[in-house]
Order: structure tokens, then C-alpha cells, then sequence
């Protein structure tokens, strides 16, 4: 059985509440600048070749099958996680999650436990930076092996390599940024803990300097394809 962490927790900073909601289909956030855009949503409106032969190799209904079984299994995962972040009591958590979740979960556990000085978990922000202008909701903002970091959490059928998840950088660059703006504290790390189905386990790590002119580029070619299309 996996023994919780005492995990500590720090005082959030006093962040706006902002409201999700949908839009035209989309899922925005209703904040205190107006309503934005979310960053998940931006990031998906470009699917990359790979993915679009994929889906036209298997058809829409596998497809969409395979996508809906893969968000079930990310969500149970989370939930697991967030329950040892904030040192509750696990249990049974094969009964409870399913034995795929427990199993990810269990191949996580040595990276989730060099996190500690937990600040936020499953935390709503945003970004007034002009040049950005969205919002989101981070997993984490807490200390990985003692650095202030955006932590997020990935499962995937099987290991992509550091080159092809730049778009988990350019997401998890947005959330430093947007913690940033709001809350005047720099983070200076992005660590990204995947697990597969293949039982595989990786820790990436960039810094959000790296990807900074990657972000603006993309939300400035998403605006430009919603005044073309509206």
C-alpha cells in the first residue's frame, strides 16, 4: 500500500476567482478583464498531420472512443493524485480508481514525491499580458526538488520523447506566466511527470523562457484564425 507523503502546504496568494464557462461551443473563463479564451482549447484548435492521419486511418468513431477512454483515464488519475498531494488517506486505490489509474499512479509515485511547499493544486488563472489575453487551470504550483515549478501531469498509451510535447511546454509556459501576472512570483522551472500504459515513467523539465516567444506566436495565429473565420 502506498504511504502518504506529509506533503507541505503554503499559504496560496489571494488570486481572483474566475468562473468557467462556455462560449460559441469553447470553454473560456469569465475573469475580472473580461472573458478569455482557454489555453487548452487554443493550443487543440491546431491539431497537428500526425494526428489528423491517425484519425483518418482508424475513423472518427475509434478515434473519438480511444480519445473519451484516454480524458476518463487522465481524470482518474488526477483525482488520485490530488487526494496524495493533499495527504488524505488512499485506501484501496485499485478498488477505488481502477487498475489501470492505481497503476499509473504507482509508476508516478518516486517523482511525486520529490514535490513539496505545495502553493496550489487544480488552480484557476489567467493572464492580462496583452500579447496573451487566456486562462486556465494549472495541476500544480509547488517545489520540484526544491525549484518553485508549473508541475503537470500526463498518461499516455506510450513515451513521446522531449521533441514532440512541446505543446505540454508551451501550455505549461502559459501557466507560469499567467501565475506570474497575477501573482508577482517568478517560476522558474516547468516539470512535466508522464506515465504510459507501457509502464514507462519520465520526468521532463524546461525552463518557460524557452517557449515564451513559442506561446505568444501560437495565441497570435489562433486570434488571426478566428478573425478570418468570424
Amino acid at each position: 500500500m502506498i504511504t502518504n507523503n506529509n506533503f507541505i502546504h503554503l499559504q496560496c496568494p489571494d488570486i481572483p476567482t474566475i468562473k468557467q464557462v462556455n462560449f460559441n461551443g469553447k470553454r473560456h473563463y469569465e475573469t475580472p478583464t473580461g472573458k478569455l479564451p482557454s489555453i487548452t482549447n487554443i493550443i487543440h484548435h491546431f491539431i497537428p498531420d500526425g494526428i489528423k492521419e491517425w484519425r483518418e486511418s482508424i475513423g472518427e468513431d475509434v478515434a473519438n472512443y480511444i480519445m473519451r477512454t484516454s480524458g476518463i483515464r487522465g481524470t482518474r488519475v488526477h483525482k488520485l493524485i490530488d487526494s496524495f498531494l493533499y495527504n488524505e488517506s488512499l485506501g484501496d486505490i485499485t478498488k477505488e480508481y481502477g487498475v489501470m489509474a492505481a497503476g499509473l499512479f504507482n509508476l508516478m509515485h518516486p517523482a511525486l514525491c520529490k514535490i513539496n511547499n505545495i502553493v496550489a493544486i487544480e488552480k484557476r488563472i489567467y493572464s492580462t499580458d496583452p500579447a496573451i489575453m487566456a486562462a486556465g487551470t494549472t495541476d500544480l504550483v509547488a517545489e520540484y526538488e526544491g525549484i518553485l515549478s508549473i508541475i503537470d501531469f500526463k498518461t499516455s498509451s506510450k513515451m513521446r520523447g522531449q521533441d514532440t510535447i512541446n505543446d505540454w511546454f508551451i501550455q505549461a509556459t502559459f501557466y507560469a506566466l499567467a501565475w506570474e501576472c497575477l501573482t508577482g512570483q517568478k517560476i522558474p522551472q516547468i516539470v512535466i511527470i508522464c506515465a504510459t500504459e507501457a509502464g514507462q515513467t519520465e520526468v521532463f523539465k524546461a525552463k518557460p523562457s524557452e517557449y515564451i516567444e513559442r506561446l505568444k506566436k501560437l495565441i497570435a495565429d489562433y486570434r488571426a484564425d478566428h478573425i478570418i473565420n468570424s
